[in-house]
């Protein structure tokens, strides 16, 4: 059992951020210590909320109270994921630099969230910034195709191109979700340092007038570094996370449901049935 730090948003209804990531990490049998960027009632897909963000002190002086216990040495991972102002930037930086003082062999996965396709950037431009400050710190990185594009600076012609340029991040390890594939798929990509792999879904969507589940992105990340942690390697652990995702959104949609089924359907978080195959590159 490995214990991760998860900071990322948090709503009272629904599957996203520390609600889908907390849930998966703890369905994989690890310890998470949720602290959450914003409080909202609901995402803000569903319009008018209530909530906003955490102050940058607050979970700082929250992350600081768990290392003056001497809990962070505990601790083997940090994932950070939506940030609603730059000073968040400044306290996962803060706790990441804790908790490898405490435990130099924890990793740092950053999910870079700042947007997605068709809408593009959906994050402020000093968050932007931010976020990208992160990454360059970052052992895993887990962005979506769009926001890959937006830390290289480029839009790769096909996958082959694409693990050429994720290879040129820092990190150690990048898993990109949502990359081009053929009609009726996706596929996500993911680079090691020496190899590079490849894998496809099928694309699961709502009825006409239905709402596809959000928390995707914050699913794949949780269950993808879960994976890596109980010592999966990189293209186990990301068959797993691809082929997880995709069962849930699929339970999901056909249940009705604008929201992922995690309670429901946790079974596909352990055992998601059968792993689509993995191209190496």
């Amino acid at each position: 059992m490995a214990t991760i730090l998860s900071i990322s948003s948090q709503v009272i209804y629904g599957a996203v951020g520390n609600s889908a990531a907390g849930f998966a990490i703890q369905r994989l049998g690890h310890e998470v210590w949720a602290v959450p960027t914003v409080l909202l009632a609901h995402h803000p897909g569903y319009g008018k909320y209530e909530g906003g963000p955490v102050e940058a002190e607050l979970i700082a002086s929250l992350i600081a109270a768990l290392d003056a216990q001497g809990w962070l040495k505990r601790c083997d991972a940090v994932i950070s994921g939506y940030l609603a102002e730059p000073g968040h930037a400044d306290a996962v930086a803060d706790a990441v630099e804790r908790v490898k003082a405490a435990n130099p062999a924890a990793l740092y996965l950053c999910d870079p969230i700042m947007g997605d396709e068709p809408n593009g950037l959906y994050v402020a431009p000093e968050i932007e910034a931010a976020v990208k400050e992160l990454a360059a710190q970052a052992d895993i990185l887990t962005p979506n195709w769009f926001e890959f594009g937006r830390l290289t600076g480029e839009t790769p012609s096909d996958a082959r191109a694409a693990i050429a340029l994720a290879k040129s991040l820092k990190a150690k390890i990048v898993a990109v979700t949502s990359a081009p594939a053929p009609e009726g798929r996706i596929a996500c990509l993911a680079v090691d340092g020496k190899k590079g792999y490849r894998t496809e879904t099928l694309v699961h969507k709502p009825p006409e007038g239905g709402t596809a589940p959000k928390g995707t992105g914050d699913l794949f990340s949780a269950i993808f570094l879960s994976r890596l942690l109980t010592g999966n390697d990189v293209p186990l652990a990301l068959a797993r996370a691809t082929a997880s995702t995709a069962a849930l959104v699929k339970s999901s949609i056909e249940a009705g449901r604008s929201e992922l089924a995690l309670a429901r359907d946790q079974g596909m978080i352990w055992d998601p049935g059968l792993l689509p195959s993995i191209e190496i590159f």
